[in-house]
């Protein structure tokens, strides 16, 4: 299964970064097999979330999925094609305007810069 999400890592995380995951068996071959992985820190969730010494914890990408899963459920779902569509709204919205009424007026603002009449 992991072996797929190794083009997707290759492709989205620069040379040099570091990897932060949980103890899952098939990560612990990231940094042999993917050779821009300058590091992999890791942190077991039966032990802690959050690793006491090193303060690595993968938490912040739990929380965002849990988010992401929320919109989806309230959605009723989408198709498999469409659900790269939906994620860039939703992070869109994270960062543009959580309330419809913020989403408009940036929306509006963003074409109105990017197409000057």
């Amino acid at each position: 299964m992991l072996l797929h999400c190794y083009p997707i890592i290759q492709q989205y995380c620069k040379p040099g970064s570091t990897i932060h995951s949980d103890d899952w068996r098939a990560y612990r071959t990231i940094v042999p097999t993917l050779p821009t992985i300058t590091s992999h820190s890791i942190v077991n969730h039966s032990v802690n979330f959050v690793d006491p010494v090193t303060g690595v914890h993968t938490q912040n990408v739990e929380s965002y999925w849990n988010r992401v899963k929320t919109k989806l459920k309230r959605m009723k779902g989408c198709r498999g094609d469409q659900l790269p569509s939906y994620l860039d709204e939703f992070m869109w919205r994270e960062r543009h305007g959580i309330t419809s009424r913020e989403a408009f007026d940036n929306i509006c603002r963003d074409i109105a810069l990017r197409y000057p009449v």
